[in-house]
């Protein structure tokens, strides 16, 4: 199945499968066809200083991290993109982590995230920003990775500084995935997990440092 151009998604508007949740997020569609389902990611009904800048960007930025992934098993292929403000990858039957209270998920679906996880960053991404609503429990009962807009990338001829920075960003993933799985499987943490977490790294400490001071900062 090919993706649906702009034309097509006009003659037949797809369904809005989320909203963006503020003015710089895209739009997830769902667009049927032939009993094919794919999500769609729009940013083409933000304000046109964004999807003309940060939409463009993120647009080439999923596309070039769904297409180096597309071998790998648990992240949707991709089917195209659209135009400079859209893209469509194969719709993942399941629900985000957000939907799962805490022992409602099997424990060893963490120990597949994580697996999951150092398969993506040994071909050289990086999710970079990982969350519950990025990680989804397919209908195998087995992880799928969405939204690599915040993705950081290795190639061949990246100098030292790039590879700090992907290595953080390996890092900032499984921290994260290390956390949602306190959150839903606290009990199935390993000693050393929990070690992991009660002791971030320097670069983490730092970040959250600055994190704080710009939200202190927007509230004045």
């Amino acid at each position: 199945m090919q993706a649906p151009t702009r034309d097509s998604l006009r003659v037949c508007p797809p369904l809005r499968f989320r909203s963006g949740r503020n003015a710089t997020k895209a739009d997830i569609l769902l667009w049927e066809e032939k009993g094919s389902r794919l999500a769609i990611k729009d940013y083409a009904p933000r304000a046109a200083w964004i999807r003309n800048t940060l939409g463009r960007n993120l647009v080439r930025r999923e596309v070039r991290a769904y297409r180096l992934l597309r071998e790998v098993s648990g992240i949707p292929r991709l089917v195209g993109q659209i135009d400079p403000f859209a893209f469509a990858v194969d719709f993942v039957e399941g629900r985000d982590l957000s939907h799962f209270r805490p022992g409602e998920v099997p424990e060893g679906f963490f120990g597949k995230l994580m697996e999951l996880l150092d398969t993506v960053h040994r071909t050289g991404v990086a999710q970079g920003d990982l969350h519950h609503r990025d990680v989804l429990v397919g209908p195998d009962g087995n992880p799928y990775l969405v939204d690599f807009s915040t993705a950081v990338f290795l190639d061949a001829t990246a100098g030292s500084l790039r590879r700090r920075l992907f290595r953080a960003a390996c890092g900032s993933d499984r921290r994260a995935a290390l956390k949602l799985k306190h959150r839903h499987a606290p009990h199935s943490l390993s000693e050393e997990e929990r070690h992991e977490l009660t002791h971030p790294p320097a670069w983490y400490r730092v970040g959250k440092r600055i994190r704080r001071w710009m939200r202190t900062a927007r509230r004045r």
